[in-house]
């Protein structure tokens, strides 16, 4: 992580950049110590790590299937 942010051009007219958040990049680094994925990311230190977020296989399943749907204007 950087310690300068950098924000794009604003892309239409009358668009500002996003000023930085205050302590953000502290933040991030100690959720990502929290998580146990600080420093390189491996397979093995991601996988399963939202596992608690579903209670279940099927509820992750249709978390999954719903997120897949196409969705259009109604």
């Amino acid at each position: 992580m950087s310690t300068e942010t950098q924000t794009p051009p604003p892309s239409s007219p009358g668009a500002a950049p996003i000023s930085p958040v205050p302590g953000a990049e502290a933040k991030l680094r100690e959720a990502a110590r929290a998580q146990g994925t600080l420093g390189r990311a491996t397979f093995d230190t991601l996988f399963g790590a939202g596992a608690h977020l579903w209670n279940s296989a099927e509820e992750f399943e249709e978390f999954q299937r719903f997120t897949r749907e196409p969705r259009g204007k109604e």
